[in-house]
């Protein structure tokens, strides 16, 4: 009977000292789960204000089917505005009855579009490079570099982009300036900062190959929606 007793109040203290261990356990990984759920949400909702932009972008852009005269109308910077294999290319567009406005609103339009590009880009080059550097190794290192570097990155590409093509229009019947401002950035600059920033990265730089980097990031570069 004692020894049953025994038994039983060990059994008792054993489960005791497991369940807030358990607990913590579980607590964790719901928290984890919070957290990329957020995440996750936080990526939709910024994609989703991204297409809304482009949208009210195209409808700003769309020109009448024609003039009264018959001759249709043309969009201007629309050519220049268009990314190819060299150059990462935004188009901002904007209306006022001021000038001044008009032209700072398009530049910072055609800012907000290329950061959402160069942003995205900058953290799918990262992320699958380390991967492909890493195959095989499941260890815990970060396969990329961290948020801070991704936004000095962009940055310093925005603040060196060029201004291949500006234009405006004026519609006398409203008294309203239509501006178009494009800007652009070469890709190897792209790969090449990104290619600093990893070299500077304590965790990354290790098994960093500027070269095989290189290689790889123009094949990424080529897979990219224009």
């Amino acid at each position: 009977m004692k020894k049953t007793l025994f038994f039983g109040a060990a059994m008792l203290l054993a489960a005791m000292l497991i369940m807030p261990a358990s607990a913590d356990a579980q607590t964790r990984k719901e928290r984890k789960a919070a957290q990329k759920a957020e995440w996750e949400h936080q990526q939709k909702m910024k994609e989703l204000q991204r297409q809304r932009e482009l949208d009210s972008m195209q409808r700003m852009m769309a020109p009448p089917e024609a003039a009264p005269d018959g001759a249709s109308y043309s969009i201007p910077c629309y050519k220049e505005a268009r990314s190819d294999k060299e150059f990462f290319r935004e188009m901002g567009v904007a209306s006022s009855t001021d000038q001044g406005e008009a032209r700072l609103d398009a530049l910072e339009n055609a800012n907000k579009m290329m950061n959402g590009r160069l942003s995205r880009t900058v953290k799918g080059l990262v992320t699958n490079y380390s991967k492909t550097v890493r195959k095989g190794d499941k260890g815990k290192d970060k396969e990329s570099i961290d948020e801070g570097e991704y936004t000095s990155v962009v940055s310093g590409l925005l603040k060196d982009a060029d201004n291949p093509c500006e234009d405006r229009k004026y519609d006398n019947r409203t008294g309203v300036w239509n501006w178009y401002y494009v800007i652009e950035i070469e890709k190897n600059k792209v790969v090449e900062k990104v290619a600093d920033a990893i070299s500077q990265d304590d965790k990354l730089r290790a098994e960093f190959d500027r070269e095989r980097f290189r290689q790889f990031a123009n094949e990424y570069m080529q897979g990219q929606k224009e």
